[in-house]
């Protein structure tokens, strides 16, 4: 009876991270790390439902033998840290995922891809964010920061521009930073534009995807910047696969590559 109630509760865990993954592939074809990584562990759960009692006593077999219990004891202990470590970058992620209460006269809005010349649906998210907070904040500009890839006919920044402009942004409140092609670059180049321009304050408005905001963050305060956030909001559907790859991007681009 008790193995029957853990594999309903496994099932039930296997269809609800299905469902929270799946999303991008059937809506936009979309395929990263996150959605491998998570449709991956989902996979490995089907078999372990599939073949429960088999794979329990193969463990149990193992176990009983001095190696195979180090060896069990080893990759439980790698497991534990990574699933330690992962846990907390996901935290973080999270914590990061809302809006700021205060307001900066400077915000960087950060590029994300863009389809010949008309923005992606993501960067179409930070586009609108960017709008509202343009209109909500009279004195603001905004600094969009994106550079051109494969791809793309023209820089992420300039189609910001294009957009912003064509909403009604006066061009005049919209700087424009074409050089970076990641994130760590986006801050970068943007403090480079920043001094050119004579811009004293070192509190600046992160305008991307809510998943984005803690890594983004924590390039910004690298660079000198007190951030503040004001995230685009991704469908339900869509947050965990990005968050999940935002976590290998931080334990790579934070923790390792120091």
């Amino acid at each position: 009876m008790k193995n029957k109630i853990i594999r309903v509760i496994l099932s039930v865990l296997f269809v609800a991270i299905f469902l929270l993954y799946i999303g991008p592939v059937i809506t936009v074809g979309e395929y990263n790390l996150g959605i491998i990584a998570g449709l991956g562990f989902d996979f490995l759960l089907l078999i372990y439902i599939i073949f429960f009692n088999k794979i329990n006593l193969l463990i149990k077999n193992i176990n009983k033998k001095k190696v195979g219990n180090i060896v069990l004891k080893i990759i439980s202990a790698v497991l534990c840290f990574c699933i330690l470590l992962g846990g907390v970058a996901f935290c973080n992620v999270l914590s990061c995922s809302f809006k700021s209460e205060e307001k900066s006269d400077v915000a960087i809005v950060l590029g994300c891809v863009v389809n010949g010349d008309k923005p992606g649906i993501f960067l179409k998210g930070r586009i609108n964010a960017a709008y509202k907070y343009l209109n909500e904040n009279p004195k603001a500009i905004a600094i969009l920061s994106g550079g051109q890839g494969n791809g793309e006919n023209i820089s992420e920044a300039k189609c910001m521009f294009n957009s912003l402009t064509q909403m009604g942004i006066d061009k005049s409140r919209l700087l424009i930073e074409d050089k970076s092609t990641s994130t760590r670059e986006n801050f970068e180049y943007s403090k480079e534009l920043i001094e050119k321009s004579g811009i004293k304050t070192r509190k600046i408005t992160i305008i991307t995807n809510d998943f984005h905001e803690y890594r983004a963050s924590r390039f910004a305060k690298q660079n000198g910047f007190t951030p503040l956030r004001y995230p685009s909001k991704t469908p339900w559907n869509g947050y965990m696969p990005f968050a999940t790859r935002e976590i290998f991007g931080i334990i790579y681009q934070i923790f390792l590559a120091q």
